[in-house]
């Protein structure tokens, strides 16, 4: 399963980054959160801020 999900700074609002994710398999079927939780996984991998100063929406699929 892919979705976009968009990083955030915490004040203001700016968008920072956004990062298209694919997880799931057969046996794992992931929310809204484990997508957000993944963003912000990978902002810290790729130096985008700190993670208290940040924060990630995934966006609703059409």
């Amino acid at each position: 399963m892919k979705r976009v999900v968009d990083v955030f700074k915490n004040r203001g609002r700016d968008l920072v980054w956004t990062y298209v994710i694919h997880l799931g398999n057969a046996e794992f079927h992931p929310a809204q959160l484990d997508f957000e939780i993944e963003a912000l996984r990978l902002s810290q991998l790729d130096k985008l801020g700190l993670i208290s100063n940040l924060s990630a929406r995934m966006r609703i699929p059409i």
